[in-house]
């Protein structure tokens, strides 16, 4: 019995240490102010993204001593929200101190069932060369947990794909039986896998749910699989795709062959720290979608140091977003509607015009807010709309709308973050006779969207307290801007 309660008591003495930590760090200048961030030490994957006993329920990867990734060991986090966006810190829910995952408690998802609440993730077994399982948690306050005895449930992939890279398992519930899709490769080749149980403990090897010969890089991370409007979605975080980190398809699902077949593939965020989405449907029907905010330092734009950890922490998440699918197969990504009850101070400016001088945007709190802006391209003569956010004298933040060849870029080269990179994609809205940017400031990030929601940019960006000014300029011209709002946001509780 001692072994068994392992998890509950080094998850104890975990969380006593990232609380205490905590109260050294939260007054940080750069904590952020309405977004989830870990209490104390690193933070990475969502895992568990769920709604259990009628709330919403974040678990995360989670380092609780450190605060940079590295030979340590992970575990999961855990917090609760009404709303999704005021979240409670609960206790560590898993510690890797089992053998079936000494190595570390990695990526995986929650599920309730009959009165308990289940984990099944990723186990490293150290035992056995850091070989892959996956492994289970079961409890009955959704809050302390036990390994169950017989973990791993699975610590083969019963097919050919490579054992060494078999994980992140994300199950549903179909046709009275349970399904597991887990990431892997084969000749370095990313693929899905889908098992099939009746009772959560034996799996049956169905198929490769989904394969590629490179267009899904070479190692399938963080699969998630979900229905919207009668299509089939799968979300995968790949390796090896070089600025493509996080991806959606949209297509058709053969159940019985346990086959996968897309249409439609696209990018989900392309900014520089969007990593790892999960997707639950709440009780209203929406697909909620929340994403780490951060970058692995096998990231071609990460030089492997992280900004905050000095300071005791690193990682949190973007803002949760409501999926919609459209006629042509493509996912749109708005801010959950929540978030409009934190709006306090709300300013209006409309018909303006600015040049390569300027003009600026005064709202509330230039470092917490929100900003929706409509912009008349055809009244506009300028070659490039320019966005400046988070700048002073010496540092400054530019999002370039570029009108001649379509194109939005997000540029943080301005900073004295580390991280001083660009990232640039395609500006569908260009075309259009009148567009929209929808952009997100806190302590430590820019979210942008644009394009109907289609397009999405979040990035972590470090500055001093002081760089807070706001301009719109037109470079080659005047830009017409016909309606600017703006909200300072309220501080969340966590």
């Amino acid at each position: 019995m001692g072994n068994i309660n392992k998890n509950i008591e080094e998850a104890a003495r975990a969380t006593a240490y990232v609380m205490e930590r905590h109260e050294e760090i939260k007054n940080n200048p750069l904590r952020q102010k309405y977004h989830f961030e870990v209490p104390a030490g690193w933070c990475n994957d969502p895992n568990g993204f769920s709604i259990l006993g009628g709330k919403y329920h974040l678990f995360y990867q989670h380092m609780p001593y450190v605060s940079e990734p590295g030979d340590y060991k992970m575990y999961w986090g855990h917090a609760v929200s009404q709303n999704l966006v005021d979240w409670e810190d609960l206790p560590v829910a898993l510690a890797p101190v089992d053998k079936c995952d000494g190595g570390g408690c990695w990526s995986g998802c929650a599920l309730e069932l009959d009165q308990k609440v289940y984990l099944i993730y990723t186990g490293l077994d150290a035992r056995n060369g850091m070989q892959q399982g996956q492994c289970m948690a079961v409890s009955d306050d959704g809050i302390h947990f036990t390994k169950t005895e017989d973990s791993p449930i699975l610590a083969d992939t019963l097919c050919e794909a490579d054992k060494k890279d078999f994980r992140d398992p994300y199950i549903w519930r179909q046709n009275g039986e349970w399904n597991m899709i887990l990431g892997s490769t084969k000749d370095h080749f990313a693929q899905a896998l889908l098992y099939r149980s009746n009772d959560l403990k034996n799996w049956r090897f169905i198929n490769t749910m989904a394969e590629s010969l490179g267009e899904l890089g070479s190692v399938c991370e963080c699969p998630n699989f979900f229905e919207i409007g009668g299509k089939h979605i799968l979300f995968i975080s790949p390796h090896g795709l070089n600025l493509r980190k996080s991806v959606y398809l949209t297509g058709d699902f053969d159940y019985p062959a346990g086959k996968f077949f897309w249409d439609t593939y696209g990018e989900i965020d392309w900014g520089m720290d969007y990593y790892a989405p999960q997707v639950i449907k709440d009780g209203n029907g929406r697909c909620i979608m929340i994403g780490w905010m951060n970058s692995w330092n096998w990231m071609p734009w990460c030089d492997g140091t992280y900004y905050t950890s000095e300071m005791g922490w690193c990682g949190g998440m973007a803002l949760p977003r409501e999926l919609h699918l459209d006629e042509l197969g493509r996912l749109h990504f708005e801010p959950v509607q929540e978030l409009k009850d934190y709006r306090t101070e709300p300013a209006e400016m409309v018909s303006e015009t600015a040049g390569e001088d300027g003009i600026s945007i005064e709202t509330a709190d230039n470092s917490h807010c929100e900003m929706i802006i409509d912009f008349n391209l055809k009244g506009t003569t300028a070659e490039t709309i320019q966005l400046e956010v988070k700048s002073n004298e010496k540092e400054k933040v530019l999002v370039n709308l570029n009108l001649k060849f379509g194109e939005i870029e997000f540029d943080r080269s301005h900073t004295f973050d580390h991280l001083k990179s660009k990232r640039r994609c395609s500006f569908r809205s260009v075309s259009e006779a009148v567009c929209r940017i929808h952009v997100f400031i806190d302590s430590a990030s820019v979210e942008l969207f644009t394009d109907d929601y289609m397009t999405c940019m979040t990035n972590t960006v470090y500055v001093p307290e002081n760089a807070d000014r706001i301009k719109i300029r037109g470079i080659g011209g005047m830009v017409k801007i016909l309606k600017v709002q703006s909200w300072a946001i309220k501080k969340i509780k966590i």
